[in-house]
């Protein structure tokens, strides 16, 4: 893997493919052309439109039957336990958690890689203390 940087002008859905191609990660594209990595739990990578950095992002939906205070509160939680990524409840129906990685002075391919991997382990742990019971 070459130390070229990954920044705002080389930003694209190619040159990430590209690194994790070159990292033996899997991933694979959804429907809308978004890319995403298969790992311990899967999760979306995608480029901001200003292309100032890059959002991993992983999805759960809640149960049915939880209420809007238990997600609320387990949103809360993981937000004070895990404070490099942010947890959000998506129309009372879905946990989503991010991890913005900005790219303002570029970032080393070798560090974003490294970025996916910590961040392929958060959603479970997060998930595993605050939201065992509330994701289907």
């Amino acid at each position: 893997m070459s130390q070229e940087l990954i920044t705002a002008d080389n930003l694209t859905k190619e040159l990430l493919a590209s690194i994790l191609d070159a990292a033996f990660m899997e991933y694979s594209l959804d429907d809308e052309n978004d890319l995403m990595v298969n790992a311990e739990v899967n999760y979306f990578v995608l480029l901001s439109d200003r292309k100032d950095r890059i959002q991993l992002m992983c999805l759960f939906g809640f149960e049915p039957d939880s209420s809007e205070l238990e997600r609320l509160q387990c949103v809360n939680n993981i937000n004070n336990k895990y404070i490099i990524i942010r947890a959000s409840s998506r129309d009372n129906k879905t946990l989503c958690i991010t991890w913005d990685i900005p790219v303002a002075g570029g970032i080393s391919k070798k560090a974003f890689v490294l970025a996916l991997k910590r961040f392929s382990s958060i959603p479970q742990d997060a998930i595993k203390d605050f939201a065992s019971d509330l994701i289907k």
